[in-house]
Formats: structure tokens, C-alpha cells, sequence
């Protein structure tokens, strides 16, 4: 028997699982529409490059000497935290180009982005979002009214937190809306 495109001809289980769907068959090596990224699936690998940039650069100066190339990846976030030392993380002795919440921030858009649970509303993530920007505005406050020292693990705690959210919000305000 002579195979054709429809899958007439052959037995079923030789009949590859698209022709059976009545999907079109494509030539080999080519991705079918519903194997090509989407706008969320990119947008998660962008949050999760973008959050663990911050960390990756700490310990790529830490290990290797990237002299003014390292410097430069250094100021780029700059603009974006006060970078103070006693306020930032040293890994393997370099000081992170964040802060230690801004450095938990970047962590949780990683975080959020490559886990993306629960699965809630941009309704239901709203009032998330404000509570833990109210848990991190009671962290900045307490350790700047000198009623605590810096910790390093509620900066860190309560940044991951605020970026984990805020990057599960956004996928979830991506994926409700149709290309």
C-alpha cells in the first residue's frame, strides 16, 4: 500500500499523530504553529534571563577578570538601586550590582516566571502585590528608623517575594489576552 498525506492507506498506529488530527503535515524540521514559542513563553524566558543577570554578573567578575567589560555590566544597574555596600550581597567577594532587595526582586521575576504558580487573575494578584509592597515598605522602615540593623535575609525575603508576584501578575495579565 502507498502512503499518502491523509494517512489513507496505512494502518493507524503508522500514521503520525498530526495527519491523524487532520493537522496539515509540514516538511522535517520545521516547527508547526503550535510547536513555535509564544509571546508568554518568550516573555517568561526574557523575566527569567533578566532576574538572574544581576546574580550571574557577581559571579562572572567574581571568577573570571572581565576588566571594563565587567564594569560596564556593573553600571547598568546603576539607574535602578542605590547600590549601597553595606545594603548589598558579595558573592565570592564581589559586591552584586543590586541591593540585597533589589537583588531578591531579580530573583523573584526568575522565580516567578519560571514556576508562574499558583495561576491566579491580575484581580486576584492585585491585593498580593499591595500586601507584600506594604511587607517590604515595614522592612525599609524599620531598618531605616534604626529600630533594626540590616538583614540581609528580610531584604532578601521580602524582595523575592514583591518580584515573584509581580512576575506571576504579569504573566497571567499575558496570558488572558489573545494575539
Amino acid at each position: 500500500m502507498a502512503a499518502c498525506a491523509s494517512g489513507r492507506g496505512q494502518p493507524a498506529a503508522q500514521v503520525p499523530a498530526a495527519v491523524r488530527a487532520g493537522a496539515e503535515p509540514h516538511a522535517p524540521g520545521e516547527s508547526s504553529p503550535a510547536e513555535q514559542p509564544s509571546l508568554l513563553s518568550i516573555v517568561r524566558c526574557a523575566l527569567v534571563l533578566l532576574g538572574v543577570l544581576p546574580w550571574c554578573i557577581a559571579l562572572a567578575r567574581s571568577r573570571a577578570p572581565l576588566g571594563e567589560l565587567g564594569a560596564a555590566l556593573d553600571r547598568v544597574f546603576a539607574p535602578l538601586c542605590h547600590r549601597m555596600p553595606e545594603r548589598s550581597l558579595a558573592l565570592d567577594g564581589v559586591v552584586m550590582p543590586l541591593c540585597s532587595r533589589c537583588a531578591g526582586i531579580f530573583a523573584g521575576f526568575a522565580a516567578g516566571a519560571a514556576i508562574a504558580r499558583p495561576r491566579l487573575a491580575i484581580t486576584a494578584w492585585r491585593p498580593i502585590l499591595i500586601a507584600l509592597a506594604a511587607l517590604m515598605a515595614v522592612d525599609v522602615a524599620t531598618q531605616d528608623l534604626g529600630l533594626r540593623p540590616v538583614w540581609h535575609a528580610s531584604r532578601l525575603a521580602t524582595g523575592v517575594a514583591f518580584g515573584y508576584a509581580a512576575s506571576a501578575a504579569f504573566l497571567a495579565q499575558i496570558a488572558r489576552r489573545p494575539l
